[in-house]
C-alpha cells in the first residue's frame, strides 16, 4: 500500500506532537517492510529523519506554502499524482478536496472545548473540528480521555474511534551514571537538588499554581523548582511571576532542553511535577516513569490513565493539594522509592512498536 502522511509539524520544535510523528514513522519502519510512505511536508524538515528509502520525503509548494494554501489545493494534486491509497494525518485537519480515504489522529480537543487557552488562529481552527471529523475514514484517539469527549461531542462519529496510547522510547531509561548526570546539570546550571516541570510555557500547563504552591512548599522541604520548556504562547505574566516570586533564587529556567539530554534531566530531578489541567496523553508523565523519576500530577484529563497508580495525583485547580504532593516527595524518600518502582513497571506497557502495529490495523480498516 502507498501511504500519505503529513510531517510539516515536524519543522517546529520537537515536542509534543512532532514527537509523536517521528516515533510512529520510526516504528512503522521497524513493524513491517512493504508499504511505500510519501511524508508531504511545505517546508524543508531542519534534521534527518533516517528512514528507510521506501519512505519519500516530498515538499509541497503549490500554489504556495504558506497558512493552508498547499494542504488545501496542492496537496490532494500530489496525492493522485503520487497514487496515493491513504492519508493520515498525525494532528488533526484533513483537505476537503481529499482524494482518497484519510484517518486522523486527535491528541485532544481543547482548541473546540476549551478555545480560551489557545491562540486565536488555534482556536480558530477549532471551529472546523466537525468538518474533519466527518470527512474521516478512521479516527485515532492517544488516550481514552480523549476518545470519550470525542464521544461525547460527535456521538456520530463514535464508531470511527480507535484509541491507541503514544509509546515510551527505549532511550528514556535511569541514567545511574553520575558523569551524564553531572554533566547535564553543568550545561544547564541545575541545582543539586531540584523537582521538575516538563512542559511548554501556556496558560492550561498551570505553571501559575504551580509557583503558588512551591511558594508554600518551599520552607519545609531543600529543592529547587527547574521549569523546562519552550516559550508557547501568553508566558510574560508568568516570567514576571517568576521574577517577582518570593524564592526566585530557587527557580530555574532552562528554556527549551535538547532531546537527548531529557533522559538524564528527568534522572537528576527528585521528582518530576507535572499539574497541568488539560492534556490529550501527558508524554512527560510516561517519560518520567520510564527514567524511574516519581511524578505528581494531575487527578483530571487523561493523566490518571496514563499514570495509573504509580504516581501521587494532586487537584490541579487546588494550591494545597499541589503543595501537599510536592511536601510529601519532598520530605518522603520511601514514598519516592515506591513511586519510582511502580512506575518503571507502568511505563514498561507503553511501546512505539505496538502503537505502530496498531495504528495499521487503523489504516487496514480505513481502506478496506
Amino acid at each position: 500500500m502507498k501511504i500519505g502522511i503529513k510531517i510539516s509539524p515536524l519543522t517546529a520544535l520537537k515536542a509534543g506532537i512532532p514527537n509523536y510523528i517521528i516515533h510512529l514513522l520510526k516504528g512503522l519502519a521497524e513493524v513491517e517492510k512493504t508499504n511505500e510512505y510519501i511524508l508531504y511536508t511545505n517546508k524543508p524538515i531542519p534534521f534527518e529523519l533516517n528512514l528507510p528509502d521506501r519512505f519519500k520525503t516530498v515538499i509541497v509548494r503549490f500554489p504556495s506554502p504558506h497558512l493552508q494554501a498547499w494542504y488545501q489545493i496542492g496537496l490532494p494534486m500530489c496525492m493522485k499524482k503520487d497514487g496515493i491509497q491513504l492519508f493520515h494525518d498525525p494532528v488533526y485537519p484533513l483537505p476537503l478536496a481529499l482524494p482518497v480515504p484519510g484517518v486522523i489522529t486527535v491528541h485532544d480537543l481543547s482548541n473546540y472545548t476549551n478555545p480560551d487557552v489557545h491562540t486565536f488562529r488555534s482556536a480558530l481552527s477549532g471551529k472546523l473540528f466537525p468538518v474533519y471529523l466527518r470527512k474521516a475514514r478512521q479516527i485515532i484517539s492517544v488516550s481514552h480521555f480523549t476518545a470519550s469527549q470525542l464521544k461525547k461531542h460527535f456521538p456520530g462519529e463514535a464508531h470511527k474511534i480507535t484509541v491507541i496510547h503514544q509509546g515510551n522510547s527505549e532511550r528514556f531509561q535511569p541514567l545511574a551514571h553520575q558523569n551524564n548526570l553531572e554533566s547535564v546539570k553543568s550545561i544547564y546550571n541545575l541545582p543539586p537538588r531540584f523537582l521538575l516541570f516538563l512542559g511548554t510555557l501556556e496558560p492550561r500547563k498551570n505553571i501559575s499554581r504551580l509557583l503558588e504552591a512551591f511558594a508554600l512548599s518551599s520552607s519545609s522541604i531543600p529543592h529547587s523548582l527547574v521549569i523546562t520548556g519552550g516559550k508557547g504562547w501568553k508566558y510574560d505574566n508568568l516570567l514576571k511571576r517568576i521574577a517577582s516570586h518570593p524564592n526566585r533564587d530557587r527557580i530555574h529556567l532552562t528554556g527549551y532542553v535538547d532531546d537527548n539530554h531529557l533522559p538524564a534531566l528527568l534522572s537528576a530531578a527528585e521528582f518530576l511535577v507535572y499539574p497541568s489541567i488539560l492534556e490529550g496523553f501527558g508524554l512527560p508523565v510516561l517519560e518520567a516513569m520510564a527514567c524511574g523519576t516519581p511524578v505528581v500530577t494531575s487527578d483530571v484529563s487523561s493523566m490518571p490513565e496514563i499514570a495509573g497508580d504509580a504516581a501521587f495525583l494532586i487537584d490541579p485547580y487546588s494550591i494545597n493539594s499541589i503543595s501537599q504532593g510536592i511536601n510529601l516527595l519532598g520530605s518522603n524518600e520511601k514514598l519516592r522509592e515506591n513511586l519510582s518502582d511502580k512506575g518503571l513497571k507502568r511505563a514498561s506497557l507503553f511501546s512505539w512498536r505496538k502503537t505502530a502495529l496498531e495504528t495499521l490495523e487503523v489504516y487496514a480498516k480505513a481502506v478496506n
